[in-house]
């Protein structure tokens, strides 16, 4: 599931200013932090990190749903992405996998 907000014309001119001044495009500052970000988590959850390849013609309908305001960033979409598939691998080893899938999508269950 994927939650949109719209992004106030302010924070994309602070992201862009923020790229601009660490000398980086704004792809390289997403991945660095999204990197922080599942460094973070690994110590938090003890969890393994996982690191996913994005083609880049994903990446650029990503933007696209960013730039209308469905999503927040690049981080949002591909965290809620992969959330979503972990879970459905995570329910196919259950007995009632699909009826728990139905329930997942249908945003009734809270696997």
């Amino acid at each position: 599931m994927i939650v949109g907000a719209r992004i106030p014309d302010e924070l994309k001119i602070k992201i862009e200013d923020l790229c601009e001044k660490e000398g980086k495009t704004v792809s390289e500052l997403i991945r660095e932090l999204i990197e922080n970000y599942v460094e973070e988590r690994e110590e938090e959850w003890q969890r393994v990190k996982l690191v996913a390849k994005v083609p880049r013609n994903i990446l650029s309908q990503i933007d696209i749903f960013i730039e209308k305001g469905y999503a927040l960033d690049r981080e949002h979409v591909l965290s809620e992405a992969l959330s979503l598939w972990l879970r459905v691998k995570k329910m196919e080893y259950r007995k009632n996998w699909k009826e728990e899938l139905i329930e997942a999508l249908d945003g009734t269950s809270l696997l």
